[in-house]
């Protein structure tokens, strides 16, 4: 069913010679088991991953997740899709709220590791995008996680949580907001690009005019694709294998140093 909603929302520019992989993995935590849907692209693996996040409706539809995912799989990148609700107690109430913001956090420590250890995951970094409430945690991670290599924010902002970390080590930042946010709204992304560019950081904000907290149509599809170029190309850059130097070639002089050639004369 997923895998069908994913074919009709990414459309005619993905051939069925070229359609993502699709894993389905169940990562244990605790006491729980926390659901992840790998796109991953049609080549041999590991692919460099990337985690997408969801917002605090939960994968839903995945209207923000699937399509996005997909883009990265086109670009190279396995995009691991985490049902990270699936980390906390079933019953838990609003968890989507603030206070189980530690909680959530922890999942997401326990879920990078665990990314990493697999074998279908390249390299030892993992790039991340959220949306809304998952650009919160993207952002959290960004700042404090060196195992991330890159993060992109939708509608998300810097947590409360975070006041004071330093963000010396902080990975690239992509920040992607409207302006009519209503949610999350536009300057919580201006403050967190002001921390980056404090620390010195490299951040990029994009700005959507008149958009509210759900980009729609031709807006959509543009700032999905400037997410997975920014995360691909830091992500491909890392497992690139080196380009090896090429031995300096000293040419032979075909007569001795020192030594004429002479015509004899006869």
């Amino acid at each position: 069913m997923v895998l069908a909603v994913l074919a009709l929302m990414v459309g005619p520019s993905v051939s069925v010679h070229a359609a993502p992989k699709w894993l389905e993995w169940k990562i244990p935590y605790q006491d729980r088991l926390i659901r992840v849907h790998l796109i991953a692209p049609n080549t041999p693996g590991p692919w460099p991953t990337a985690m997408v996040l969801h917002g605090a409706s939960g994968v839903g539809r995945g209207h923000m997740l699937w399509p996005i995912a997909s883009a990265l799989a086109n670009r190279g990148v396995a995009a691991a899709v985490v049902w990270y609700y699936d980390g906390l107690p079933k019953s838990t109430k609003r968890k989507q709220s603030a206070r189980w913001f530690t909680q959530r956090e922890r999942i997401f420590d326990h879920m990078v590791k665990a990314l990493l250890t697999r074998n279908e995951v390249k390299g030892e970094k993992l790039g991340v995008i959220g949306y809304s409430l998952g650009g919160f945690h993207t952002i959290g991670l960004a700042a404090i996680d060196r195992r991330i290599a890159a993060a992109v924010s939708l509608a998300g902002g810097l947590s409360g949580h975070l006041h004071g970390v330093s963000l010396s080590n902080a990975a690239p930042l992509m920040l992607i907001h409207g302006t009519r946010d209503r949610t999350v709204p536009y300057r919580r992304s201006r403050i967190a690009r002001s921390a980056w560019s404090q620390a010195g950081q490299p951040v990029s904000l994009i700005t959507l005019k008149g958009v509210g907290h759900v980009p729609y149509g031709a807006t959509r599809t543009r700032i999905f694709a400037q997410a997975a170029d920014f995360i691909s190309a830091r992500l491909l850059r890392l497992v690139k294998p080196p380009i090896p130097r090429r031995k300096r070639v000293v040419p032979v002089p075909r007569s001795r140093p020192g030594t004429t050639n002479i015509a004899k004369s006869g």
